[in-house]
Parts: C-alpha cells; structure tokens; sequence
C-alpha cells in the first residue's frame, strides 16, 4: 500500500533533478564558451544606464550594433529571429560589419569573425529602410561591476578609453569575458 504515497515524491524527484539539469548546463555552457571561445575585443561607445532593480552595472554599446541593410546577402532575416553579422578586424584596432546574412556563412576570412545577433524590433523590409540601418544585439550589453565603479566606466567610455574583452564561439554566442581600459583588462568574469 505504500506504492501509491510514492509515486508524487518519485515525479517530484524527477521534475527536481531536471530543474537542477537544465540550470547546470546554462552555467556549464556559459563557462565553455568564456574558456574556450574566440576572443575579440570591440571599443565600447556610452550609454546611459539606469535600473533599480538590477545592481550596479555599465550598459554596453557599441558602433557594431548599427548594420547597414545594405549588408544584407540572400534574405533578410524575418522579424525577432536570429540572424548573423560577420565582423572584420580593422588595422587600427575594432571591428566593423561587412554581411548580414539569415544564416550562418559557411565561409569567412581569416581576419572575421560571425556574430549571432538580433534586431531590437521588427526587422525593416526592403520597402521600409532599404539605404539606411538596423540596431542589433549580440548579448552582450551590459556587465554588472562593483559597488560604485559604474560613473568611472561611463566616463571612461566617453572618454574612448573603454572596451571589451569577448568571447565568441564556432555557434557565433558571444559571451563578456572582461572590461579592458587603455588596453588592459581590469575586470574579469567570475567562472566556476
């Protein structure tokens, strides 16, 4: 008779343990991709950030963020799905887009790199905004910081003084690996 009393504490077990799995490999999959990701790092442009509700931290722009439709190659992606930017290393430092693609391209130079991406609203349609832009996100927009370090980085961003360490895996996620200012890396991401 004690078979029945079980069954609820045996799928409440179950329902626990995927919980736990799925929460594991969130954190597992992120430490992957700081570790053994490619690394870039992008110059950060100033944004003004302001949420109660989230701590202390640097909301992060940066001049990738604003792709030129006239980038796009093939179809234009459809609204709120992923899509990919292929950035390409500049001689004096940074990055700049040069394809936007629905897909992930097959094939790159050896000085770019793919980033996944998403538009902040509905992609424009060719009708819409065929010579102009269209603002991105690649996940990495804002790094929580010490208690009071946020004013000085925001500064240092306006300063041109401030950018960011990322790491990018063969997916194109991008993860924040750290804050570099004039060149060096200050703050790091905590990993396991």
């Amino acid at each position: 008779m004690t078979l029945p009393r079980l069954k609820p504490w045996i799928a409440l077990a179950v329902v626990a343990a995927l919980q736990t799995a799925v929460l594991a490999w969130m954190i597992i999959d992120r430490t992957i991709l700081i570790k053994t990701g490619k690394e870039i790092v992008l110059p950060v442009r100033p944004v003004d950030p302001r949420d109660l509700f989230r701590g202390q931290y640097v909301r992060l722009g940066y001049d990738v963020s604003s792709v030129p439709l006239r980038l796009v190659e093939g179809p234009r992606p459809v609204g709120n799905a992923a899509f990919y930017v292929t950035l390409e290393a500049q001689e004096g430092g940074g990055y700049v887009p040069v394809r936007l693609t629905a897909s992930r391209p097959r094939e790159t130079g050896p000085k770019q790199i793919v980033l996944k991406a998403r538009t902040f609203f509905r992609f424009p349609t060719a009708e819409q905004n065929s010579s102009g832009t269209v603002q991105v996100r690649y996940g990495i927009e804002s790094y929580f910081v010490p208690e009071g370090e946020g004013p000085r980085l925001e500064e240092l961003a306006r300063d041109k003084k401030l950018a960011v360490l990322v790491a990018v895996d063969a997916k194109g996620n991008a993860a924040l690996k750290g804050i570099v200012i004039d060149g060096k890396l200050q703050y790091s991401e905590q990993l396991l």
